[in-house]
């Protein structure tokens, strides 16, 4: 009698543990990042919409609780297929052919979160903060924001045309459409 009266509150104490989070699937159909890079010439976008990704979220709260999203490098499309393609070459696509973000500490703010995680590109792993804004619709989480980073940074030769070298920047927008 105390045996089974110990495993029925055991089990309540445990149940609600795994019940409080749930991991949702970034819907790469309607989610999208895009990096803004500058030439004293010309500036250029290019747009991935393959990315990966899973989120834990809190369902009562809808509080988030980690992220983790991977974009290759291969699929950056900014419908030049040799600037693309020399992108790869100098980015070691071959070596470093993804680019991931993890995060398991997310602050909530007033009118957004602030997500501190590790942004690992090109072999190199650096803490990075994003301002993030969260929409709940339905049965979708919505995440979007803008971060920028420097590619000298994350030892990125930085590519030139005509002798100019890229400008030390780029800044990445991100709309990303998580469902259950």
């Amino acid at each position: 009698m105390i045996r089974s009266i110990f495993f029925a509150l055991l089990g309540m104490a445990i149940i609600p543990l795994y019940a409080q989070e749930q991991k949702w699937q970034l819907n790469t159909q309607k989610s999208e990042i895009i990096y803004a890079a500058n030439h004293l010439l010309h500036p250029w976008k290019g747009v991935n919409k393959n990315a990966r990704g899973v989120l834990v979220v809190n369902p009562e709260s809808m509080q988030l609780k980690e992220i983790a999203v991977l974009a290759l490098v291969r699929d950056f499309d900014s419908n030049n297929e040799g600037r693309d393609a020399h992108a790869l070459e100098v980015l070691e696509a071959l070596s470093y052919p993804e680019v991931r973000f993890y995060s398991n500490l997310i602050e909530n703010q007033e009118d957004a979160l602030l997500v501190h995680g590790v942004l690992d590109f090109h072999g190199v792993k650096k803490n990075t903060s994003i301002v993030v804004r969260q929409k709940n619709k339905d049965d979708q989480l919505v995440l979007s924001g803008t971060f920028e980073i420097k590619p000298s940074l994350f030892e990125v030769p930085l590519p030139s045309f005509m002798m100019v070298k890229m400008d030390d920047a780029l800044t990445f927008e991100f709309n990303l459409e998580f469902t259950p």
